[in-house]
């Protein structure tokens, strides 16, 4: 290993923790994870040093992050540290890691060539969230050269000084970003996606240790994961009775569904869930009054259903022909993925 000459004892302090040591270049079958070198922390930094926020990024082309929490982000990249590009492999997994020292140290180190080390996003305490590198390009985070390419690295600052234990905001900001990553790049928000740098294979990692939550964050990240048809599941649980009306009169429709997939059903946002008519097809119009119609779903009376939660859909209908009409309902999130075809229907009498 190739070692760095130092004018001082501070000057070569290297801490090793979530980012360990490396060489001073990658090489094809090795790749370091996080030397790093003291830094100041912002506290103590005179303003002019601060680094100053520039364009709010989230890859090469800008896409906000949605979610009950909207963190505050950054763009600082870095001009060291990273390969442009991925070699034309896949976005596969989300690489979660911790910082071991502070925020400013992490950025300080990621904009060294001798630490080897980058990632492509660093939360700090407070939720606040850096962008060093593009999605598109590959950061040196993981130590193993195939799940760099493979991957996205995000560093969260764990410091016994400047933030000694995750906080909410932490994971929170890690949740939304998660989220919006998997919207952008298509990985599926489970464990096997999305993992710690001790998965890594090969690696000597611990992070991001014992005291991170898995079971808690993928429970955030299932409240903003984006809704699409491996993740958007239903199972039928009840339905008021069967309606038998008068011509000219209205009764309810009530239809009970149970989420069995894997995101949330928020009323109002993208993963809003809703009920109609199969093909959004308006030939039973005639039943309404408040008839779910492409124009006029029947939407989720709960603000928000976690998967394993309950969601109730209503909807009036009034006869205006005679006779007994057999309607086929299908489920379906807001954002256009369908749910399971459950075979559901209603039966209405008009007398």
């Amino acid at each position: 290993m190739q070692r760095l000459l130092c004018r001082s004892v501070l000057a070569c302090i290297f801490l090793i923790g979530a980012v360990g040591l490396g060489d001073a270049a990658p090489r094809a079958d090795e790749q370091p994870d996080a030397a790093v070198v003291p830094l100041l922390d912002p506290a103590a930094m005179p303003e002019s040093a601060i680094p100053v926020a520039r364009a709010v990024t989230t890859s090469r082309a800008a896409t906000s992050i949605r979610f009950p929490y909207v963190p505050q982000s950054e763009y600082l990249p870095t001009h060291t540290n990273y390969w442009e590009g991925r070699d034309g492999a896949s976005i596969d997994h989300i690489v979660i890691h911790y910082t071991d020292i502070s925020y400013a140290r992490t950025l300080r180190a990621f904009n060294t060539l001798a630490s080897d080390v980058s990632s492509h996003y660093v939360i700090r305490g407070d939720g606040h969230i850096a962008q060093i590198v593009h999605e598109a390009d590959t950061a040196w985070h993981s130590g193993n050269v195939w799940y760099n390419r493979h991957s996205i690295g995000i560093e969260l600052e764990l410091d016994r000084v400047t933030n000694p234990v995750f906080t909410a905001a932490e994971y929170y900001a890690a949740a939304a970003l998660v989220c919006a990553i998997s919207a952008r790049q298509g990985v599926p928000l489970d464990r096997s996606h999305v993992i710690g740098h001790n998965q890594v294979p090969g690696t000597t990692h611990t992070d991001p240790g014992p005291t991170w939550d898995w079971p808690h964050f993928m429970w955030l990240t299932s409240l903003c994961a984006p809704p699409t048809s491996a993740s958007v599941h239903a199972s039928f649980v009840s339905e008021k009775p069967y309606p038998d009306i008068s011509a000219n009169d209205a009764a309810l429709v009530s239809v009970v569904l149970r989420n069995t997939g894997t995101t949330a059903w928020r009323k109002g946002t993208t993963q809003e869930a809703r009920l109609g008519i199969p093909g959004n097809s308006s030939s039973l119009a005639f039943l309404s009054d408040g008839w779910p119609t492409p124009e006029r779903p029947a939407v989720q009376q709960e603000e928000i259903v976690p998967p394993g939660g309950t969601a109730t859909f209503s909807f009036r209908v009034k006869g205006t022909l005679s006779g007994t009409f057999v309607v086929p309902l299908r489920g379906v999130v807001d954002g256009g993925a369908w749910m399971d075809d459950l075979g559901m229907y209603t039966v209405v009498t008009v007398r």
